[in-house]
């Protein structure tokens, strides 16, 4: 056994000492390789369980679903539900960086009313017979680094949340 890890010249020369430093060499690689796969199915690079993440607002009338962590240039979702007023019109407001910066691909269900003020974007929407609104978007952006946003329905029901986008 301790002749087959000794340098040999015949039939070929051998530096069985560098061998070995280059099997632990591959061995570290194809750890890391390992590590960097889980990485990816847990989420960490967008879409998984390490990525989704939920915010709600103090009162718990406003819940913002987004993804955490994403890639630049793909779509990401983004569910907005609103507790309000039977049959009566919601106003959501979208500020922050990541509103600026990315387009809004879409929209479901369309709202009543969409118009900027400022440098947010406000949307009224009609609510259900139980008070209730759910928005679906979709979001593109094109940057890199991490992005605000800020959703708002009312002077007092806010949340802030916050995503990284890989490039």
């Amino acid at each position: 056994m301790d002749d087959e890890f000794t340098s040999r010249t015949e039939p070929v020369q051998e530096n069985m000492a560098l061998q070995r430093r280059v099997w632990r060499f591959e061995r570290v690689g194809w750890y890391a390789l390992v590590v960097v796969i889980l990485l990816g199915l847990a989420g960490v690079f967008g879409n998984g369980p390490l990525s989704d993440a939920q915010v709600s607002s103090r009162d718990g009338r406003l819940h913002v679903d987004y993804q955490r962590l994403s890639r630049s240039g793909t779509t990401d979702s983004l569910k907005i539900r609103v507790q309000g007023r039977a049959g009566e019109l919601v106003d959501i407001q979208l500020s922050g960086s990541l509103f600026s910066v990315a387009s809004i691909e879409t929209l479901q269900p369309q709202p009543q009313l969409s118009r900027s003020q400022g440098d947010s974007i406000l949307l009224q929407t009609g609510s259900s017979a139980d008070g209730r609104v759910t928005l679906y978007l979709t979001l593109r952006s094109e940057s890199v680094g991490r992005l605000q946003g800020q959703v708002r329905t009312g002077p007092a029901t806010a949340v802030h949340f916050s995503t990284f986008l890989y490039p």
